[in-house]
Parts: C-alpha cells; sequence; structure tokens
C-alpha cells in the first residue's frame, strides 16, 4: 500500500512541478507566433487588394429602379390647383367681373 501511495504522490509531484523556467525559449516562441501572424496578416492584405484591384468584391451594382420623389405629388397638386382658384379670383376682381355688395351700406 506504501508504494503504491509512493507512486501516486510521486506521479502527482511530477504533474504538478514546473520545468525549469527558460525565458529565452519562452521569448523565442512569442517571437516566432508574432511573425507567423504578421506573414499571415501581409498575405491575406494582399490578397484582398488583389481582388479589390480586379473588381472581384465590393462591386457597386446600378439599381434600374427610379430615384423617389422627394415631394409627395397629390399634395404638391392640391396646391398647385388652390393658387390657380386664387389667381383666377384675383384677376375677377381686378376686372371687376362679379361685384360685390358692401357689407358696411346695409
Amino acid at each position: 500500500m506504501k508504494e503504491l501511495l509512493s507512486k501516486i504522490e510521486h506521479k502527482l509531484k511530477k504533474l504538478l512541478s514546473f520545468r525549469r523556467m527558460n525565458p529565452h525559449v519562452y521569448w523565442r516562441n512569442i517571437l516566432y507566433m508574432f511573425f507567423v501572424t504578421m506573414v499571415v496578416l501581409i498575405l491575406f492584405s494582399l490578397y484582398f487588394l488583389f481582388n479589390i484591384k480586379n473588381q472581384e468584391i465590393f462591386q457597386i451594382t446600378p439599381k434600374s429602379t427610379k430615384s423617389p420623389s422627394l415631394m409627395n405629388e397629390k399634395l404638391l397638386n392640391k396646391i398647385t390647383e388652390s393658387f390657380d382658384i386664387k389667381l383666377i379670383k384675383e384677376k375677377e376682381i381686378k376686372d371687376g367681373l362679379i361685384l360685390y355688395k358692401d357689407p358696411s351700406l346695409k
């Protein structure tokens, strides 16, 4: 039983103990990861630039729909009719075709 416990304890110590730290190895690994990441990013950007230059992506397709009207056409027609009616009444008053009674003379 003691042997089994000693073996388990030894395995746990192996798992829990850290290797002897070597900062040079860690910095080198970080440096390698940085360079690999930079190379991948540069290749991706060149690929992206090439596709944009050849107009394979981000193309603008013109739409053949008519442009939306900025004004309400029905309301505009109603207003122009109103002004036309007022203009006709103003001309009638100026020309004197219709005689209006003076309400103050009653």
